[in-house]
């Protein structure tokens, strides 16, 4: 097997989030696997996953970023149905319970309206995933950044980059790992964004 030049790592993993990708090299994502990108925009971080033999699905609020990843998909994984990716409200995903092996949410909780909305997201994803699946979700928290931040109400705050946001802090992750009596795959692992905001990567994983 020939290993593909620097110059095509672009063209084969797009610009998949760093520790999805630690995630792949773990080997908790694979080929034959039914895996749900939840809020998956133009499709980021299933440009490989596309070309990799996965049954993979996108939900995303956005018509157009759903036009977007479908066009992608039809390029890279002609065999997925368009129907695959579709118009949805993280909040009330449209699957059966336990439908998908692995779900991805990146980039999407902290714009929650409140607490009971990020626990109505994060709920529903978990409702989707199969026991034993894998949930790995990145967001923005509090952790690392505590009294940094203007606080705009209750768990809201003010980005330095403009808008507010929803930030959940270590003890909100924690309290809902216990509800859904969820395991930690990984430590939180939370990266400092130009010291404007942080970035959590929470993966868990779901009991049989």
């Amino acid at each position: 097997m020939m290993t593909p030049p620097l110059s095509a790592l672009q063209e084969l993993f797009g610009n998949i989030d760093i520790y999805l990708f630690d995630q792949l090299l773990k080997g908790r994502i694979h080929q034959g696997m039914k895996l749900l990108d939840a809020g998956c925009g133009a499709g980021r971080n299933i440009h490989y996953l596309l070309q990799a033999g996965l049954e993979v699905y996108g939900a995303d609020s956005s018509a157009q970023a759903i036009a977007q990843v479908q066009t992608l998909a039809a390029q890279l994984a002609p065999g997925l149905p368009a129907q695959n990716f579709i118009v949805a409200d993280l909040a009330a995903l449209p699957y059966p319970a336990v439908t998908f092996d692995a779900v991805l949410c990146s980039a999407v909780l902290h714009f929650a309206k409140d607490e009971a909305h990020f626990r109505q997201m994060v709920q529903e994803l978990w409702r989707t995933l199969k026991p034993g699946g894998m949930l790995f979700c990145r967001l923005s928290t509090t952790i690392g950044v505590e009294g940094k931040l203007l606080q705009k109400g209750k768990r809201h705050y003010q980005m330095a980059h403009g808008p507010v946001w929803f930030l959940a802090d270590a003890a909100l992750l924690q309290a809902l790992e216990q509800e859904l009596h969820a395991a930690r795959l990984e430590p939180l692992k939370t990266v400092l964004v130009g010291q404007e905001r942080s970035m959590t990567t929470w993966v868990l994983q779901k009991g049989s």
